[in-house]
């Protein structure tokens, strides 16, 4: 009975260890470079309408909370607007690596 206690005592505690990582500097390069990029492009809603800056020749993609794709349109210029059409509520908006979380209404 005291091994089974001692063996489920050390089982726990090697599950609640917390495990370090070190990222390679390369990694630490690519993140950089992704998150340049994604700093370009802007999103902006208001009521029931997007505005997408530095987005050219992307394609802006939008999602209900439940991920299923409701419209997509490719944005042409670097400062358009997207009337979405769209029934008020929350979607999740994403152009090239860029990912928002809106409220349209």
């Amino acid at each position: 009975m005291k091994k089974r206690l001692y063996l489920i005592l050390l089982c726990s505690m090697l599950v609640g260890m917390p495990v370090a990582a070190v990222a390679a500097p390369s990694d630490i390069q690519e993140r950089e470079t992704v998150d340049a990029t994604q700093a370009d492009i802007k999103i902006t809603v208001s009521g029931n309408t997007l505005r997408v800056t530095g987005a050219a020749g992307l394609t802006l993609d939008i999602y209900s909370v439940t991920g299923q794709k409701v419209k997509s349109v490719r944005i042409s210029a670097n400062d358009e607007t997207v009337n979405t059409g769209l029934p008020r509520g929350c979607y999740i908006v994403k152009v090239g690596e860029t990912v928002r979380k809106v409220s349209l209404g």
